[in-house]
């Protein structure tokens, strides 16, 4: 029987615990979507949870705390400031990303994301 070592098991429940740090964050105040997030992130694993192939389990390391940079970078929450009018408050922080947007102007091409995809955890 095949052992993981406990540095990989320290580095999945880190990234583990990181991902709902930064779920609790990014939805603040918004009881509903922390804990759908807090399920779906328990799922994918839980789905992963006898894999022992090392380079499997450092993937999906790599996913959970990709997903946890994108929340943290690039999800706003909003709340309505003016409902007649259609007006939102945008809840910005500073590790929020604030870019000129070049990468949506000038997306890679489809090729280019099929091929990044391969592989992808989950």
């Amino acid at each position: 029987m095949v052992t993981i070592n406990n540095n990989t098991r320290y580095a999945v429940f880190r990234a583990y615990k990181q991902l709902l740090k930064v779920q609790r964050e990014t939805f603040k105040e918004d009881t509903f979507t922390i804990k759908e997030a807090k399920r779906k992130t328990r799922e994918e694993f839980f789905k992963n949870r006898d894999e022992i192939d090392t380079n499997k389990i450092q993937e999906c390391i790599n996913q959970a705390n990709d997903v946890a940079s994108l929340l943290q970078k690039n999800v706003a929450q909003a709340e309505i400031e003016n409902p007649s009018e259609h007006i939102f408050k945008i809840k910005l922080h500073e590790r929020h990303e604030l870019g000129d947007n070049d990468s949506i102007k000038n997306p890679p091409s489809i090729k280019t994301l099929k091929r990044q995809s391969v592989g992808k955890c989950g």
